[in-house]
């Protein structure tokens, strides 16, 4: 890229820009390989780095082995220079979650706190929110912003839930809800939010299916490294799609969706009171019904996959609460349910287990004030 044109003020702030963009990705690195990386002159990087340095943004973390000469610092970035806040809003709770410029989790929690869409459940959530800020940062200059992820379907320009049948808020002006939130606030759909957390710092995901096991079922589309939106907000929602024609009813209105067989609330209906802990011990070791009642859910999930696939061929995240339960030998299953008809027989679809159980869409919320703190330095 050519220089040519820009102000010292422009080219200065460029080349700060490249110099901590290649400590981020590369973790740790010395000076004498920052300037060979980025073509760069020493003096420059060394000017570059002491500027960041003195803004916190970086630090020394020790010497590299000697090669012959001096040994060479190591620098990296400083993780928690800056603090993203996650909350992710449920019928019964509220997920908050902090993450470091890494998108690594720093401290998590679970407030139990039913939803209303009230003038005070809206200012309980902006106090909850800034005490655990609070806890984490006590600089609340270091908090970058609050990323909502809450269930239901956004309007197109984000200011309102335009559908919201789970949490009863369909028409909730966004503005009402975090009017209290003393930071610069984004709001995602929880599935979405959990999409962007699976795919963060993992380009090998240009393209992916993210189904949300959570409590409710959720699912998002990964197009080309974004997570895709649609034209009326509603891409990615395969958790209404039909699997068992005139099937069990669903809230959404319709029968056999989705979200009637794969959910956990739909497996906890089924395990007649017991823990998911107890069932899927009693799974793991060959008990009859709940062997029967696990294999169904497979079964379900593999024909949606199965389906998306002929629309999207692509890989499939599994994210969110059963996460933590599923084994290889649940995805060897998956995969052979999938690739049982002839169609499917030759494909290569990779299913992977995803990084976060349930606090997925809460990690997500946040990662954009990370992101936009990374290219704004």
């Amino acid at each position: 890229m050519s220089n040519s044109g820009m102000t010292t003020i422009e080219v200065k702030r460029i080349n700060r820009s490249k110099v901590y963009q290649m400590i981020y990705e590369k973790r740790s690195i010395s000076k004498q390989e920052l300037a060979q990386e980025l073509h760069m002159g020493l003096t420059t990087v060394t000017q570059n780095l002491k500027a960041l340095e003195e803004d916190g943004w970086i630090h020394r973390t020790g010497y590299y082995e000697s090669t012959g000469g001096r040994k060479a610092q190591a620098i990296e970035i400083v993780p928690n220079a800056r603090t993203a806040i996650g909350a992710f809003i449920l019928k019964r709770s509220i997920l908050l979650v902090a993450v470091d410029l890494y998108g690594n989790i720093m401290e998590q929690k679970t407030v139990a706190e039913p939803f209303s869409a009230t003038e005070t459940y809206f200012q309980f959530l902006g106090k909850e929110i800034m005490r655990f800020a609070n806890h984490v940062e006590s600089n609340p200059d270091k908090i970058s912003g609050v990323g909502i992820a809450i269930q239901g379907i956004l309007s197109p320009d984000r200011s309102k839930i335009q559908y919201g049948k789970l949490l009863q808020h369909t028409g909730l002006n966004i503005a009402d809800l975090t009017r209290y939130i003393p930071y610069p606030c984004v709001t995602e759909h929880d599935s979405k939010a959990a999409a962007f957390a699976e795919i963060w710092n993992q380009p090998q995901f240009s393209d992916a299916v993210v189904f949300l096991l959570n409590k409710n079922l959720g699912s998002a589309l990964v197009i080309h490294g974004e997570v895709h939106q649609g034209k009326s907000m509603h891409s990615g929602t395969i958790e209404h799609m039909c699997v068992v024609p005139d099937g069990k009813p669903c809230y959404c209105g319709g029968k056999g969706c989705l979200e009637t067989y794969c959910s956990a609330e739909s497996l906890q209906n089924q395990i007649q009171g017991n823990s998911f802990a107890a069932f899927f011990q009693s799974v793991r070791t060959c008990e009859p019904n709940s062997n029967e009642i696990w294999n169904a859910y497979l079964s379900h999930l593999a024909a949606a996959i199965r389906n998306v696939n002929t629309v999207i061929d692509s890989d499939v995240i599994l994210s969110g609460f059963l996460v933590p339960y599923f084994t290889e030998a649940d995805l060897k299953f998956l995969k052979q349910k999938i690739t049982a008809l002839p169609f499917f027989a030759e494909r290569d679809i990779k299913i992977q287990l995803g990084k976060h159980d349930e606090f997925a869409p809460a990690i997500g919320a946040a990662l954009p004030f990370v992101k936009r703190t990374i290219e704004e330095i």
